[in-house]
């Protein structure tokens, strides 16, 4: 068997903890990202949920025709469609499937069930690289999981039953839903270029200082990591009411 086919099949395989000790040793994986899922509550994650397991393996399917993202990257739990790798980081990732340069393969690393749907699955990516030599102590991380930060776990509920604040069905299910362009701080130049991209041509009149956009779609949850916890609702000049959203 040619080596790189063998490689594919060993990793691909759930059992590799189970194999010889002689020929796991000559292996490591090299993590490239660590994240949530992102649009899990979108497509079939939720209703299988209660049947994930910490460790299973996730098959990366490529959606270069996405309406949205042309660098989309879909996950795939036993064949279903559970959500993506978040938009913000799938570039070079798309750039390293494409090309076929590596086997990336991905893995669920932690579940919890009592954070918010984007915060259920974390996962990780990685590729795997034979142990010829010994990484430099700075790149250590590579080689690790890390435990995810949850910003939803412990949020303060009550501030979601506030006039002011929309309720949870609400932040989900309203499709009216506006950002301000200006106001995206400017670290977050790829999640400006995004909104600008997809969804500039839908602007919306707020008697508020800035460049507003309506994000109908699911795509104001590509940055759901870095939106704020305020989120409140305006008006534009015809009295319709917006959810606004802010990145942090």
């Amino acid at each position: 068997m040619h080596r790189s086919a063998f490689l594919k099949k060993l990793i691909a395989s759930v059992v590799i903890g189970k194999l010889p000790l002689s020929i796991t040793k000559e292996f490591r994986k090299i993590y490239l990202l660590q994240c949530f899922v992102a649009g899990f509550r979108h497509y079939e994650g939720m209703q299988l949920l209660s049947g994930m397991k910490e460790g299973n393996l996730l098959e990366l399917v490529r959606e270069p025709q996405n309406e949205y993202d042309d660098c989309a990257i879909a996950l795939h739990w036993q064949g279903k469609k559970i959500g993506f790798i978040p938009a913000s980081v799938n570039e070079m990732l798309s750039y390293l499937l494409d090309a076929e340069a590596l086997s990336l393969f991905a893995i669920i690393t932690h579940l919890e069930n009592n954070a918010q749907p984007w915060e259920n699955v974390a996962v990780a990516v990685y590729f795997v690289q034979e142990v010829n030599k010994d990484l430099p102590a700075h790149a250590s991380y590579l080689t690790r999981i890390e435990a995810p930060h949850y910003r939803t776990l412990h949020r303060n509920k009550e501030k979601l039953k506030q006039k002011t604040q929309p309720t949870m069905e609400q932040l989900f299910d309203d499709t009216n839903r506006v950002i301000n362009l200006d106001a995206i701080p400017g670290e977050q130049y790829e999640a400006k270029e995004h909104f600008e991209k997809w969804y500039g041509k839908y602007p919306v009149v707020i008697d508020k200082p800035g460049r507003y956009v309506q994000i109908k779609d699911d795509g104001i949850y590509t940055y759901m990591y870095d939106i704020s916890d305020d989120i409140n609702m305006v008006q534009d000049d015809k009295g319709n009411e917006f959810l606004e959203f802010f990145l942090v």
